[in-house]
This record gives structure tokens, C-alpha cells and sequence, in this order.
């Protein structure tokens, strides 16, 4: 965790909301902190916070959290690809271990290898389509972190990217930290290749990783000017608070980018959450796009929008999915 980024954002409790305070260094320097504890200021509730890896674990439910992602936070990154292998295949599919390099894999190598970069086409697309970019930045859902070093240098501001994932922010840490990814890239069926890259990210100094809830947010109000959020969505057990959460901590007149695919999944998002998608006996018949436009509209005003941006996701050698991504550009109210 950069020091410089958490006294400018100045983060707050996600669940009593007062100010959050760095307690220990452990490792690390300065200005970097690799690990360390942060703790809650508030008198009733005194919560401790890890940095681990550089990443600072910013969860209100972290016991609940990190009870349901121990292998994310506790997984080995030096074991050699033999070894990693030989893991895969005794785990075998279906397995933690193998969902977890699966989800990895694929957004790493979107965001730094041979997957396409459609995640930073999305991006520049809606950014491309903004009135202004007036930093903070933050990118809701970073996964591995490449959009956020795309935002960091649009918007030549501070920058930080959030996601629940801890073994995609791992990857996204070393990128920032060792300008290097390393990460394992799916074949077919169990079978992973190692990729290891050196990657230039000319804003790297701009930019910081922290572990979040996206729809609990340990951010104050008004704090961001620029705010990303793409394929996160249909990715959270609550789209609408996440939504809610985005208008929160960003200033008037501040520019949201909202993309996604509405790729709803029951095992991600209660369908109750889910905006359309259903009971298509309703006004808007199913479609999912009137409901986002009008909880967007509670904040926001929207500027723009793209009915479909192409986004491709590779699975393995043989196989992918296409997406065609709604992208909407909209102004904070205020």
C-alpha cells in the first residue's frame, strides 16, 4: 500500500465509516507498505485491517471474507510450473485450486498477454466519450489491474484500483511493484501454461491496489472525480448498491464509465439482484438496460451510451466467449 495514496484519499471504515489510521509496518518502507496492519479509529468498533502483499484488505466482513477465500490470500507464487502442474492434476478440475488459475488466467491475459485487450478497449471507448477526467480515479472490479494503469494515465491523476479478488490483485501488485506478470494460462482441461512477462506502465507511480467491496466502498463522499466499473455488475451480489456506492464517493460533476454484458448468474448475484434478466412479464419485458438507466439516473446524468462494445473472453486454445458489452458514459449530479 502507497502511503502517499491512502493520506490522499484519506479511507474510512466500511462499516462504521470512521477514519482508518496505519497501525504497523511489518515490511516494507516509507512510502511502501508490503505488510502491515491498519485499525479503525472508532471507539465501538476498533477493526484491524491486513496489507498483505502490498494490499491492503479493506473488507468490513473480513472474517466471513476471508473464511470463503483463504487459497486466494495464502496461495504459494513460488512453486515452479512442474509443481504447479502436478498440483492441477491431482486437485483436478472443478477444484478451487483450478477455478481460481482459470478466473486468473483468463483476465491476465487480457489485460498483459495474448488475450486481445478487450478490457482496455472497453475502457478507452468510454473514455474517449467523457466530458472530463478530473482525478482521483477509481476502477471498480480491476481485476488484474491493466485498466487501471490505463486510467492512471488518461487522467494523469492518483489512481486506485479495487476488487475482491486477492489472487487478481496479487497480479496486478507485482505489475506495479516489479513491473512483471506472472500468472498461468489454461490450455485445455487441467493443463496450464507459465507466462511471464516484463510490462511498461508508464503511470505506475500514479497508481495503488487495495482489496474492497465494491458495494461498501472505505472511501468518504465526493473523494473521486473519475470512476470506472466494467464487467462488475453482473458480477456482485447487489448490482444496485454497487451503483449506489459509485454516486456516493464520487464529486459533482464527476464522470462514471458503467460496462457490462448482463451475463446474470445466479452463483454470482442472487437473482432478486438482478437488473432485468427476469420476470419478463413486467413493463420492461426482461430487459435489463431500462433498470440500469434508472438507478443510474438517482446520481447520475447519463451522457452517452453504446448499445454494444465487443468484449472476448479466451477460455483456452480452443475455446471463448463473446460478449457484446452495453458501455454507459454518465455525469455525477451535484
Amino acid at each position: 500500500m502507497r502511503r502517499s495514496h491512502f493520506e490522499a484519499l484519506q479511507p474510512v471504515c466500511p462499516l462504521c465509516r470512521a477514519p482508518l489510521a496505519l497501525s504497523s509496518i511489518e515490511r516494507g518502507d516509507a512510502d511502501d507498505v508490503l505488510e502491515g496492519i491498519v485499525v479503525c479509529a472508532g471507539r465501538d468498533c476498533a477493526r484491524e485491517y491486513p496489507i498483505i502483499d502490498g494490499i491492503p484488505i479493506f473488507v468490513g466482513a473480513i472474517r466471513t471474507w476471508l473464511a470463503a477465500n483463504p487459497l486466494q490470500v495464502l496461495l504459494r507464487d513460488d512453486l515452479s510450473a512442474p509443481i504447479e502442474s502436478l498440483l492441477g492434476d491431482v486437485l483436478g478440475p472443478g477444484s478451487a485450486y483450478d477455478t481460481l488459475r482459470q478466473h486468473t488466467g483468463i483476465y491476465a491475459d487480457d489485460h498483459y498477454g495474448s488475450g486481445g485487450g478487450a478490457a482496455l478497449r472497453v475502457l478507452a471507448r468510454g473514455l474517449d466519450a467523457a466530458h472530463e477526467l478530473a482525478g482521483p480515479a477509481l476502477d471498480a472490479g480491476c481485476a488484474t489491474g491493466r485498466t487501471t494503469f490505463a486510467l492512471a494515465e488518461r487522467t494523469n491523476a492518483l489512481t486506485v484500483g479495487i476488487d475482491l479478488n486477492f489472487a487478481m490483485l496479487r497480479i496486478a501488485s507485482q505489475a506495479l511493484r516489479a513491473g512483471r506478470v506472472r500468472y498461468a494460462r489454461r490450455r485445455v482441461g487441467v493443463v496450464y501454461e507459465r507466462r511471464e512477462d516484463d510490462v511498461t506502465l508508464p503511470a505506475r507511480e500514479r497508481v495503488d491496489f487495495w482489496c474492497c467491496d465494491a458495494a461498501a466502498l472505505p472511501f468518504g463522499g465526493a473523494t473521486f472525480g473519475v470512476a470506472a466499473s466494467l464487467n462488475l455488475v453482473d458480477c456482485t451480489p447487489s448490482p444496485a448498491e454497487v451503483l449506489r456506492e459509485l454516486g456516493r464517493v464520487m464529486r459533482g460533476g464527476g464522470t462514471a464509465l458503467v460496462a457490462t454484458p448482463y451475463d446474470w448468474s445466479a452463483s454470482a448475484t442472487p437473482v432478486e439482484g438482478w437488473l432485468g434478466g427476469h420476470s419478463q412479464r413486467g413493463p420492461h419485458g426482461g430487459a435489463a438496460e431500462p433498470i440500469l438507466r434508472a438507478l443510474l439516473a438517482e446520481e447520475f446524468a447519463i451522457d452517452r451510451e453504446v448499445a454494444s462494445v465487443p468484449w472476448r473472453v479466451r477460455l483456452h486454445d480452443r475455446s471463448a466467449v463473446e460478449y457484446d458489452v452495453h458501455l454507459v458514459v454518465a455525469r455525477r449530479k451535484g
